[in-house]
């Protein structure tokens, strides 16, 4: 099937989170597990789906398997995606 055929994993979690009146900002919680990330001398960045994924999951909405099969998804998605647009 092509991604037209089937709703990207972006587009399933972005519906959800609409649904659920979840967005993708960093709360208090969030900005400090980044300070002492980034103290650790460690840096992970989020984006905007990741953000979703784990506010849906503090919200209740998902569970943490749910979370981490959609993450796995929406990764292996942005890899086929990337590799699609690689100059060869």
């Amino acid at each position: 099937m092509t991604q037209t055929a089937v709703d990207s994993v972006e587009a399933k979690v972005r519906r959800l989170a609409k649904a659920h009146d979840v967005t993708a900002e960093l709360d208090d919680m969030s900005r400090m597990a980044v300070t002492i990330t980034r103290m650790a001398g460690d840096v992970v960045e989020l984006d905007d789906i990741e953000r979703l994924l784990v506010n849906l999951k503090r919200k209740g909405v998902l569970s943490k398997s749910e979370i981490l099969t959609l993450q796995g998804e929406f990764l292996q998605e942005k890899k086929r995606v990337k590799k699609r647009f690689e100059i060869k």
